[in-house]
């Protein structure tokens, strides 16, 4: 299955971030990445992503997160124009993702993708 895994997500592990309850959200979205190292997806990673993320992480940790899941990513280098989780949506779908993992499964209700959290699927 390939996946198309939303910034938060990565935000959420890189970041050890909490929701509102104090929930730790950094576990689930390690198991996902855990999940796709034992073959159970192929997680597509956009130009787009990796600039989204560069803007907050430090370099280091998102090349060692990387080269973690390296085996198992689909690189898509597409610069495509838009904006936001619109912009996400398009190119998952273009780009054959059978699903989005997310933390605002709201903002894809409207696109035709599937989008649930780390911990639906």
């Amino acid at each position: 299955m390939k996946i198309y895994v939303d910034t938060n997500i990565y935000l959420d592990y890189l970041l050890k971030r909490k929701n509102k309850f104090g929930k730790d959200l950094s576990k689930s979205a390690f198991n996902l990445f855990k999940r796709t190292i034992a073959c159970e997806f192929h997680i597509l990673i956009l130009h787009h992503l990796i600039r989204e993320l560069r803007g907050i992480i430090e370099l280091n940790d998102l090349t060692m997160l990387i080269n973690f899941l390296k085996k198992k990513i689909i690189k898509i280098n597409d610069e495509s124009k838009g904006k936001g989780d619109e912009l996400h949506a398009y190119l998952a779908k273009k780009h054959g993702a059978d699903i989005i993992i997310t933390r605002n499964i709201k903002h894809f209700k409207d696109f035709s993708i599937q989008a649930n959290t780390p911990e639906q699927i």
